[in-house]
């Protein structure tokens, strides 16, 4: 499942550039880097839904969590 695609693809408002997340794997790493910045529990559920998809049902559900999140957070580009 690691390759599964987001669609459509997350932009994250980044420093320099925006960030494109594309697959479920990006996504797991990005929540990863996050984690070392920020401690939020929201966001430690979400590794925990991304690390866990182990069908397209799964993977479709935790991306929609971190996109929910990014948008709650105005990380959204």
């Amino acid at each position: 499942m690691l390759d599964f695609p987001v669609a459509p693809p997350i932009f994250v408002k980044d420093t320099p550039h925006k960030r494109k997340i594309a697959t479920l794997n990006e996504a797991r790493a990005y929540v990863d880097e996050m984690l070392h910045v920020r401690r939020l529990s929201t966001l430690r559920e979400i590794k925990t839904q991304l690390d866990g998809a182990k069908t397209e049902e799964d993977a479709i559900e935790a991306i929609g969590s971190l996109r929910e999140l990014l948008a709650d957070e105005d990380l959204t580009a």
